[in-house]
């Protein structure tokens, strides 16, 4: 009987231990408690009532041009249409920082509204509209770099 509750404490521990490690591991979205309620058509309004002021000020004079609301912004026109990236954090840093993963949760829009969220979304609409994508861009310039170096 002592094994059997042993052998079930032992799976209990090993079950619990990797739900938790699941738990802890990369998301999607940085900023998921605020941006799980952010849905594709949702205004610019509406989204920064949901999200509120960035952590990111202007420290150059050009800076403003490229924040929206304390988040970095990008806009794009692509075949008449406006699109802009919204690089969401909670972290402070500098708009020079590099666009990573691991800080920024890109939210899409297109015109006024929503199209994409998170970076499988926002990987795939990049793709689609030939939006230059930093993470892909990344690759892109370590697959040069590596190339050269095995001349």
């Amino acid at each position: 009987m002592k094994t059997a509750f042993v052998r079930s404490f032992a799976v209990i521990t090993v079950v619990g231990t990797f739900s938790v490690l699941a738990a802890c591991g990369p998301s999607d979205l940085v900023g998921k408690e605020k941006l799980g309620s952010v849905k594709e058509g949702m205004t610019f309004a509406q989204v920064d009532s949901v999200i509120g002021k960035g952590p990111l000020d202007p420290m150059q004079p050009g800076d403003s041009l490229r924040l929206h609301n304390g988040f970095r912004t990008q806009i794009f026109l692509i075949q008449g249409q406006q699109y802009t990236v919204v690089w969401y954090r909670d972290t402070p840093g500098s708009i020079e920082d590099g666009i990573s993963r691991q800080t920024e949760t890109p939210l899409l829009f297109q015109g006024n509204m929503v199209l994409a969220k998170g970076w499988s979304d926002f990987d795939a609409k990049a793709e689609e509209l030939n939006i230059p994508n930093p993470y892909r861009a990344k690759e892109r310039l370590d697959s040069i770099s590596e190339s050269q170096t095995k001349r």
